[in-house]
């Protein structure tokens, strides 16, 4: 029996701190079925080994008292065991920490994730009121709910939900944001999966609220579309999708509808869809119904309290915003829309070469000034280039006098400078001095480059009163000549090289 005391004991010990370690593990990295096949056994040996030892035990015990070294032993395995349940005990709480192991993410899910039945799930019976009644009634929602992206919601033909997904949120009645990530497949349960009190962006813009899609939806005549495309087509699945407040630059599948969306006890807006011909884009609550599964059948777009804006007060925001962003920053900026180049020297002198026309990867230009910030604009220069086409490299003025506009071809394997000394009223091309053969840079001759071929001029770097340009063989390559002028680019002088 004293052998099967001391081995029992020890084999206790060691199976006890084997579970705490894979329990450990289990919490940190996940993994229940792997887990498991070591951890049952162990158990298993465990609990056999601490009967057999307190059988043994009492026995030995009973015909050979303790001695101090045996007790001491045996506060050993006393210690080992308190100091291995600590560690691992302290490995397993950090685990079920935020984002620090397996066991937050199942914390979190068993906090998080709530599970909704889906009662009213005939959506023309019900309507989408009837879902959000399921769901008030479990989780007790918002009297006010915005969408975070979108409302999705799809359907068959006799209007049983297929499947659902949103992101509301709302404040509470203590003014705390609640979010609820719904999500509906239908597939085999009829149960709504809903996340509660994740991240949102909850900033409660008017155009996110949740409210006008339930009054369109109210309003329109979406079931009797639904049925007119299932008595074509049939078999097909229908989906209702809610953007909140969309802007339009066409009119194809809109449908106005009269009524006040928004809740504000007043009808607002155009009181129709404008054809929009001649550009321009609305603006409006809007519910889209569509097949998915049917590109070629266009959605029909419900829309409430519709605004319109011109092409030309498009364009002019664009340009404000434009002019905006051009004060912002330190150099140059480009219009992606258009090519159109803006520089402002403060934040209300201003400059930007408007593209004229285009053709073939080339543009012309012509250059427009601005004292207020970019809200007017006048033509300084119809042709600053003198004819000349490409695309504007980069445009900069020292002050109101001195600037500089670069030009590149199509191929950007060279281009030039144009300085003006009159606000840009007038433009001159800068010449660099001819280069010889011993002024190039050491490289040149291995990869077959010519005085000819350093063409390509960099926007200039001020320093002081000094310009600097340096000139290479294409566009986007390090290596090349520098060229120093000190008196604002009207004469230049060779200054070395660099290399890549």
């Amino acid at each position: 029996m004293k052998t099967i005391y001391r081995i029992c004991g020890k084999i206790s010990l060691l199976c006890y701190v084997l579970l705490l370690y894979q329990t450990w593990r289990l919490c940190q990295y996940g993994g229940v079925r792997r887990h498991l096949l070591l951890m049952f056994p162990a158990a298993l040996v465990f609990l056999a080994g601490v009967v057999l030892w307190l059988i043994a035990r009492r026995h030995v015990r009973r015909e050979h008292p303790d001695t101090g070294r045996k007790k001491g032993i045996l506060w050993a395995e006393i210690i080992l065991a308190a100091a291995a349940s600590a560690v691992f005990a302290g490995g397993i709480i950090y685990s079920a920490t935020p984002y620090n192991g397996a066991l937050s993410w199942k914390v979190d899910e068993w906090m998080r994730r709530k599970t909704v039945p889906l009662e009213h799930n005939n959506v023309f019976r019900d309507g989408v009121e009837g879902i959000l009644a399921d769901l008030d009634e479990a989780l007790d929602l918002p009297e006010e709910l915005y969408i975070f992206n979108e409302y999705q919601m799809s359907f068959d033909e006799t209007g049983t939900v297929t499947s659902i997904y949103t992101f509301l949120y709302g404040r509470d009645e203590s003014g705390v944001t609640r979010t609820y990530l719904v999500d509906y497949s239908g597939r085999g349960s009829g149960n709504m999966t809903v996340w509660t009190d994740g991240r949102a962006d909850a900033s409660y813009a008017d155009g996110m609220r949740l409210e006008p899609m339930l009054r369109i939806l109210q309003e329109a005549p979406w079931e009797e579309q639904v049925r007119m495309w299932a008595s074509e087509r049939g078999g097909e699945s229908y989906e209702i999708l809610y953007l909140g407040r969309r802007s339009f630059s066409s009119s194809e599948g809109l449908k106005y509808l009269p009524g006040d969306a928004d809740g504000d006890g007043q009808e607002s807006g155009t009181g129709e869809t404008p054809p929009m011909w001649d550009g321009g884009e609305v603006t409006g609550y809007e519910v889209s119904l569509h097949i998915p599964e049917a590109d070629e059948v266009t959605p029909v777009r419900y829309m409430m309290e519709p605004e319109y804006t011109s092409q030309e007060e498009l364009d002019a925001q664009q340009a404000q915003e434009q002019a905006e962003n051009a004060i912002a920053s330190d150099s140059w900026t480009t219009d992606n829309t258009d090519g159109s180049m803006y520089f402002f020297l403060n934040d209300t002198v201003g400059w930007c070469m408007v593209v004229t026309d285009a053709a073939l990867g080339s543009r012309t230009y012509a250059l427009e000034g601005s004292k207020d910030g970019g809200a007017s604009w006048e033509t300084v220069n119809a042709d600053p280039f003198g004819g000349q086409l490409g695309v504007t490299e980069g445009l900069i003025f020292y002050d109101e006098e001195f600037g500089i506009a670069g030009l590149t071809g199509a191929s950007q394997s060279y281009s030039r400078l144009y300085v003006t000394t009159d606000g840009g009223r007038t433009f001159t091309q800068m010449q660099m001095p001819e280069l010889s053969e011993e002024e190039l840079p050491e490289t040149a001759e291995e990869y077959g480059y010519g005085t000819e071929d350093y063409d390509y001029l960099y926007m200039p770097e001020k320093e002081g009163d000094v310009l600097t340009v340096l000139a290479v063989p294409d566009a986007g390559e390090k290596e090349g000549v520098l060229f120093q002028s000190p008196d604002s680019g009207e004469t230049w002088n060779y200054a070395g090289t660099t290399t890549g």
